[in-house]
């Protein structure tokens, strides 16, 4: 019995430190000019014996029906707290159609005065409104019945509607903007089998989806007198491409949603009816601004925040030993953006291209990761170099300036005797003198008779001819490495058909596991990474007709454009519907993506 008492006096303690709150409702947002609607005054956590009876709130364009208010009671407990809440309702009739309010209504607390604020509503032609249909308490018949049969209620936009949040108005080109598209729908309106209606395009951006709840929980909130239910449908991180205003397409869905029941004696034991809805939300607009002119030598676009880590896996070595250098870029961001820091090696080492991975976080709504870049240096020339410092530059939206980050090695120290004397460790412009061998001597060619090997002709014409082929194969290699590095279009070109095989190495493991979104998000990006490759541009940011010029300037058939639109369309609608598809069908579109592939590869070779 004690152990009770103390705990209906912790529920007591915990019920009056609790914050009061005061809040305006109304029972509908639109009402017909011969309709009332009902104005409740909600006093949350309060003792009642501290609340003074309120006065009705005035109103504009409505005529109160009775100043005096019907007055109700309720307590409940939710994941243990306890609430208790008193109201008041009075009835308001309106004198006009069109935009009517209700002023801020007060009340008094202990002394302290609580506002709730003035709420807009709308008033259209009765013949606008659903009739609801009256049924007798005594049966399901009855003489009291109306026999004209009640009107379907209609679910308008203030019913059900999506807005769209966005983290900020304006950004600098290549900062990111988070979106989040949340649906609100009434408590006695719950969508189900909710799906996206159409393609949503974003110009002008590249998107990273960001990950949702898989049992996400609906907020309760306020908006304009009616209470709703709230819950994230999709959040996406967009990136703007190019300065200037940018718009984003509205998001569209479709969901079946059940009506409000007008029948005050229906029962739900009873199945209603479902209706099909579609909603949009609004266009967003953001405002890219360009980066600043003052960019710092070795920028090549990232924007964010970052941090630079450089490695080498040892610092003494042999000639002829590889040497593995790794530079990690970590931070918030684009990452897939972030291209190799620029390398000023010493003309000793052999150089490879990188080895790139790149994996991605979420941090809250920001998304950014860790890119590494490894390296592999072969010397050809002992002694002890100096490897110059590392540098990795952006451009830091907080600071609305340039952040330079570096990081300086030790000495590398190689040792080991090279295939013949060493004169000096390289030329005035880094080649290594020591990468052509001298010609071997080997005694089992000496004759003595036979003519000396300096007085044959053939001696003189090798001599000169292999350390110019030496010289011309290091300047072709020279060559590509610099093509590599400046010429962008030519090298994704290179890297498009390595990229899509990646990607639809990572679709089929997908498909094994059972992760129906990560599959068809991977043969999204293998169909418009090898379009983006092969085309040198942006394909995230390109709507489907930019799309569709493109295909049309590289040569591929109105046919062919149609069948990858269709099935890029496709993907997207597999990604967010709510049962995806079935193994056999998702077997079916991974063939399908390769035979796309194939066709596009070999299109775009023939044009060229």
């Amino acid at each position: 019995m004690r152990c009770l008492l103390l705990l209906t006096g912790l529920i007591v303690t915990a019920h009056y430190t609790l914050a009061q709150t005061v809040t305006g409702l109304v029972s509908s947002p639109t009402i017909g000019t011969e309709e009332t609607v009902a104005y409740t005054l909600e006093i949350s956590d309060a003792d009642a014996s501290d609340i003074s009876s309120p006065t009705p709130p005035d109103a504009e364009g409505l005529i109160l029906v009775s100043t005096t208010a019907s007055r109700a009671s309720s307590v409940s407990i939710t994941n243990g707290r306890v609430s208790r809440s008193l109201s008041f309702t009075w009835h308001y009739r309106p004198e006009q159609e069109g935009q009517v309010r209700i002023q801020e209504a007060s009340v008094n607390i202990g002394g302290q005065i609580y506002t709730a604020p003035s709420i807009t509503i709308t008033v259209v032609p009765q013949v606008q409104r659903p009739r609801p249909q009256r049924r007798s308490p005594f049966g399901a018949f009855s003489l009291f019945d109306d026999p004209t049969p009640a009107s379907p209620p209609d679910v308008t936009e203030q019913d059900i509607f999506i807005r769209a949040v966005q983290s900020s108005q304006e950004a600098y080109q290549n900062e990111q903007v988070t979106l989040d598209y949340k649906l609100y729908f009434r408590p006695e309106t719950v969508p189900r089998n909710s799906r996206q209606a159409d393609s949503w395009d974003a110009e002008g951006f590249w998107r990273e989806e960001l990950d949702l709840s898989e049992t996400p929980v609906p907020d309760l909130v306020i908006e304009n007198g009616i209470r709703y239910q709230v819950v994230s449908i999709r959040r996406v991180a967009v990136f703007p491409t190019r300065p200037g205003e940018l718009s984003i397409d509205p998001l569209k869905i479709a969901a079946e949603v059940q009506p409000p029941d007008l029948d005050p004696f229906s029962s739900p034991l009873f199945s209603r009816s479902y209706l099909t809805i579609e909603r949009a939300s609004p266009t967003i607009s953001i405002l890219s601004k360009e980066l600043p002119d003052s960019a710092p030598d070795g920028f090549t676009g990232a924007v964010g925040q970052y941090s630079l880590n450089v490695e080498l896996n040892q610092t003494e070595l042999e000639i002829g030993e590889a040497l593995q250098l790794t530079v990690a870029i970590e931070g918030m961001g684009n990452i897939a953006l972030i291209e190799a820091p620029e390398l000023d090696l010493p003309g000793i080492f052999e150089v490879y291209e990188p080895e790139v991975n790149t994996s991605k976080i979420e941090n809250g709504n920001l998304i950014g990761g860790r890119k590494v870049f490894t390296w592999l240096l072969v010397p050809r020339s002992n002694g002890i170099f100096q490897i110059p410092p590392i540098q990795f530059v952006f451009f830091d939206p907080s600071r609305s300036d340039y952040v330079v980050r570096s990081i300086e090695l030790d000495p590398v120290t190689i040792t080991g005797t090279a295939t013949g004397p060493i004169a000096a460790t390289s030329t005035a412009s880094g080649f290594p003198i020591d990468d052509i061998a001298p010609l071997k001597r080997d005694p089992r060619w000496i004759n003595t008779n036979r003519r000396a090997l300096h007085s044959q002709p053939w001696f003189y014409v090798l001599l000169v001819l292999l350390p110019l082929l030496g010289i011309g194969t290091t300047a072709i290699l020279s060559q590509r490495r610099t093509r590599l590095a400046t010429d962008i279009a030519w090298a994704r070109n290179r890297k498009a058909h390595p990229l899509a095989r990646k990607h639809l190495k990572y679709a089929k493991k997908s498909l094994s596991k059972g992760m129906p979104d990560e599959f068809y998000a991977a043969l999204d990006q293998a169909i418009l990474g090898f379009l983006g490759n092969r085309m040198n541009i942006h394909e995230r940011g390109l709507t489907r007709p930019q799309l569709t010029a493109l295909l049309a300037d590289e040569g591929i058939s109105q046919e062919k454009q149609q069948n990858l639109i269709r099935f890029l369309d496709l993907c997207d609608a597999a990604r967010f519907a709510p049962i995806p598809p079935e193994k056999p069908h998702m077997k079916e579109h991974f063939a399908q993506a390769g035979q796309i592939l194939s066709t596009l590869a070999h299109d775009i070779e023939s044009a060229a």
